[in-house]
């Protein structure tokens, strides 16, 4: 009822005169009937359920009446700025948005990637957009199914707004959740994160938790190595400029408020912005295996100093662990994606390390299928991300199969 009422309220302070309010209800209420009949009965959690399914088939549609591929186009504006020997990087603060769109603001990923999307730029531009989407709904089935998704979950979850919205827009953090995924069998591939993202650090930071110092070590050579191969193309002149865009771009957020997205630093001053995405980072790192990396993908996302909504990708393990009407709770809250929604969802995630009773415990989900009373989640009977083998459709009882072997070793589950 909470979470309907909220749905409604926000709907109808978007646009009043559309009755979007209106036209929610009327997708979300045949819904319910229809399984009322021929379930004869429905739960509330299937409920919310069919509430977030409504809100997000709405929220897409609102959202993606134009401006399809504007990321992309603006990582393939700049790879051919590089291949022309052209300013890439913004290094003085704007005070307004681009009159040519929104594909025109300012390139913020390290030097490192111009060669690929300098490649990327040299093909026809709908066969380079048809490559990217490609390879980003590859990236984000084979993420969530590492997160333990069946493929039917998996292929659901396309349309749940953050990620439909990285779809739509291009964005990189799509792809790049493909780190995230392989962390539990590749955990040195969590080191190459910050090229794309560098809020992608503190997720790296798990590797030295679990003193994982030989994935970490390989991880880092890697990256060493793929920037010493790209130093003869992009020179070090580039990097100046990568760190003075950055710096430019913080500036710039002082003069367009919407450059923060809907991340904590557009409503906090930067000293409590810091404090709570350093506290919230310390209480990441008190968890170790699975939990700790999850936890610390949701610190990533607090910690973001710019925040649209695909960027809400990296907290999807930590929001798996919530029982299913918490989970479904907060996928509505991001679906619908305006304030405070996006904010009371990362305070759910966050109070979850917390507040017994929020988070999925060992043996509750099948006991719960045992009794005929099967969980609407999407983990199933599976309490933990990244699953073992035998995990895949039935709990285990045993919690020594949810734990790494032994410190310094990722990927190795008994």
């Amino acid at each position: 009822m909470v979470l309907g009422a909220f749905a409604l309220w926000q709907f109808a302070q978007t646009a009043p005169g559309n009755k979007d309010d209106v036209t929610w209800a009327a997708v979300f209420v045949p819904a319910a009937l229809v399984v009322l009949v021929v379930r004869r009965g429905i739960s509330p959690t299937e409920v919310m359920a069919l509430q977030v399914f409504a809100t997000a088939l709405f929220a897409d549609f609102q959202s993606s009446m134009g401006g399809g591929l504007r990321d992309l186009h603006l990582y393939l504006n700049a790879g051919a700025g590089f291949m022309n020997h052209g300013a890439v990087y913004t290094t003085t603060a704007i005070h307004s948005y681009p009159s040519g769109g929104l594909e025109y603001l300012p390139f913020l990923y390290a030097p490192p990637t111009l060669p690929f999307f300098g490649l990327l730029s040299e093909l026809p531009r709908n066969a380079a957009d048809v490559l990217w989407v490609a390879m980003s709904v590859a990236a984000v089935l084979v993420s969530l199914r590492a997160f333990g998704l069946a493929w039917r979950w998996a292929l659901l979850a396309l349309i749940w707004t953050p990620i439909e919205q990285g779809l739509f827009t291009g964005n990189v953090v799509i792809p790049s959740l493909l780190v995230l995924g392989a962390a539990m069998r590749y955990g040195g591939a969590l080191a190459l994160g910050p090229l794309l993202k560098p809020q992608n650090g503190i997720v790296s930071l798990w590797l030295i938790r679990e003193r994982a110092w030989r994935s970490l070590g390989g991880g880092l050579l890697a990256l060493l190595l793929l920037m010493l191969a790209t130093l003869p193309f992009t020179g070090i002149d580039l990097w100046r400029d990568w760190l003075s865009g950055l710096m430019a771009y913080q500036e710039s957020q002082q003069y367009l408020h919407g450059l923060y997205g809907v991340g904590l630093g557009r409503y906090l001053p930067m000293w409590a912005f810091l404090a709570v995405a350093a506290v919230t980072l310390l209480a990441a790192l008190v968890a170790r295996g699975r939990e700790g990396l999850a936890r610390l993908g949701l610190a990533s996302v607090v910690a973001s100093p710019s925040l649209w909504s695909h960027g809400f990708v990296f907290a999807i393990p930590s929001f798996l662990r919530l029982r299913a009407e918490w989970l479904w709770l907060v996928a509505a809250l991001m679906s619908i994606g305006q304030w405070p929604g996006p904010q009371l969802a990362l305070a759910i995630g966050v109070a979850a390390w917390f507040i017994k009773g929020m988070a999925r415990r060992e043996g509750e989900a099948g006991a719960a299928e045992r009794s005929g009373r099967r969980p609407l989640h999407p983990l199933g009977s599976i309490i933990e991300p990244w699953p073992a083998a035998g995990d895949r459709g039935a709990a285990t009882a045993d919690p020594a199969a949810h734990s790494l072997t032994r410190p310094g070793t990722v990927g190795q589950v008994p």
